[in-house]
């Protein structure tokens, strides 16, 4: 869906309000201290995470559906992270059972029309002790802007952005739906985080520090295997 408009949503996110100041800190501090773990990154899209989780001493593979998503993921990383071309509805099949400390997804699990194979998949590549942390678009945002009833289980095409004409395909569902499938996967909620806005967004983009200080528009969880 991003191959369209990969360039501008690439610099959009950068340094946008819901990014850079909201989805990202919260994405990486429940990712904790990485330093000398396997990361996966997967949906890396233009390599921002993969980039920030390589500064903290990760080793990094990922990859993402976009050639032109991972091309510039691999310019952002200096080649430092392993990061190729792949569709994440097909399982990874390069990387190994058991291989990876922690896996990132950050806003992109309401694309998948089939999203407990994928958590499976990710569970798949986990080592003992691993850790998936995601995040995705907070259940009451999506009904306070599309209406209807709070408890549909749908997908919707949409522009990612009100201002420009960046066309997307997401599942809209409740958060006992979105709960559900962690534990059809075999993911337990470590810890859920109704993100707030980094402080410097009230200087930098006041109108959304005060939106998303009134209401959230992702969540992100940390969730770790469930004891067979």
């Amino acid at each position: 869906m991003y191959e369209r408009f990969a360039h501008e949503y690439a610099a959009h996110a950068e340094d946008s309000s819901y990014n850079a100041l909201y989805d990202r800190p919260a994405v990486l501090g429940l990712a904790g201290d990485v330093a000398g773990l396997t990361v996966f990154d997967a949906a890396c899209g233009p390599g921002l995470y993969a980039r920030e989780l390589l500064e903290r001493g990760a080793d990094v593979a990922g990859c993402d559906v976009s050639p032109t998503f991972v091309d510039m993921a691999r310019k952002r990383t200096g080649g430092r992270a392993d990061l190729r071309v792949h569709d994440l509805s097909t399982p990874v099949a390069w990387m190994p059972d058991a291989s990876v400390d922690l896996v990132v997804l950050a806003l992109a699990l309401h694309y998948f029309d089939d999203r407990v194979a994928l958590l499976r998949e990710f569970r798949r590549l986990l080592a003992p002790g691993g850790a998936l942390v995601l995040s995705t678009e907070h259940p009451m945002a999506g009904w306070l802007r599309l209406g209807g009833s709070y408890f549909l289980e749908e997908p919707v095409e949409e522009s990612l952005s009100p201002e420009r004409d960046w066309p997307i395909r997401a599942w809209r569902r409740p958060l006992t739906a979105i709960c559900a499938e962690f534990r059809a996967a075999g993911f337990l909620i470590e810890e859920l985080l109704e993100p707030r806005p980094a402080p410097e967004m009230a200087d930098r983009h006041p109108e959304d520090h005060a939106k998303l200080e009134r209401s959230p528009a992702f969540v992100a969880f940390r969730l770790v295997p469930a004891r067979s």
